[in-house]
Order: structure tokens, then sequence, then C-alpha cells
């Protein structure tokens, strides 16, 4: 467990290399209702299952750096090879599904996430470049652009190290 305010502004940023289509999150969705077929259902549980993807809406599955609670707003989106390619647009990570089927009011360090983002306006191009995923699992090509999510109050911080961190082949 890391929590949010122990992080160094270098470290706070999610990032993540796949989008997941709507034939994906339904697959998600039907597992998600499995897996809580005998369990109590929270709201987050009944807001996942019944989501619908609208236009300013996405989900993508990312790695956390921090746990912290939801809804959240971050306002920047960075390529991690190239952090010079970066946009700002405000935009909330709404929801929160620990391992795509466990849906949670919070982000949690040390696992994989399915979050859903709502963009104030459309969503940015940068993100069109990710790899989609279509099915139950990823099997995606070597070398897919890994993008990261941050504040813009962090970036130059983060930028910074990750130019360091590129700079030695990592």
């Amino acid at each position: 467990m890391i929590l949010e305010e122990e992080c160094k502004p270098q470290d706070k940023y999610l990032f993540t290399d796949e989008r997941w289509s709507d034939e994906s999150m339904i697959i998600w969705q039907k597992k998600c209702v499995e897996s809580f077929i005998d369990k109590e259902k929270s709201k987050e549980y009944e807001k996942f299952i019944n989501w619908k993807c609208r236009s300013n809406e996405i989900a993508l599955f990312l790695y956390t750096y921090a746990d912290f609670e939801i809804p959240k707003q971050f306002d920047c989106i960075f390529e991690l090879k190239n952090p010079s390619n970066f946009i700002v647009t405000k935009f909330n990570l709404t929801q929160s599904i620990i391992e795509g089927f466990y849906p949670s009011d919070s982000i949690q360090h040390g696992y994989k996430h399915l979050c859903i983002f709502e963009f104030e306006e459309e969503i940015p191009a940068i993100l069109d470049k990710l790899h989609i995923v279509k099915n139950e699992f990823s099997f995606f090509p070597k070398g897919v652009l890994t993008l990261g999510i941050c504040q813009v109050k962090d970036f130059e911080e983060i930028k910074t190290t990750r130019e360091l961190i590129n700079s030695r082949g990592f």
C-alpha cells in the first residue's frame, strides 16, 4: 500500500497500453456478474455492469502509482517513450474495476485496473494510438504505445525523469 501523499511528483502517473473495446467490455461485465453471484453488490458494481460507453468516455487497462479514492480529475496525457508528445485536457477517472472484475471506489497500488475515464470535451486523438483489446484477453504486438496519465502540475518532473529513463534505454 502506497498512499498518493507519499509519492514524489515524478512518480505520480498512471500508465496504460490498452484501450478496451465495447466487445471486450461486454465480456468483462458478464465476468463481473458471474463472480458476484453469491456476493453483496455495491453501487460501484451496479454502475459498472450497467455502463454503456458514451462518446466522451473511454475504458483503459492501466497500472497505478498509489492508492487513492475516485472519482479523481486528471489533466495531462503523454507518451512514456516520448514525453514531449503530450496534451493537456480535463478528464475524470469515474470507475475503477480491480483486475477487470471487482468494481471499487478507489485505486489500489499493486493491482491492474480497468478504468473508465470521462472527458469534458471529446476523447483526444493521442488515445486512438493505443492497442485496442477486442476480446477477453489482449495479445498485443511488441513495441505498442504506452501512455502516462497525470496532473499537469507534476508533469515537468515526470517528463524530466522519463527522459532520463528513456536515455538509458529502459
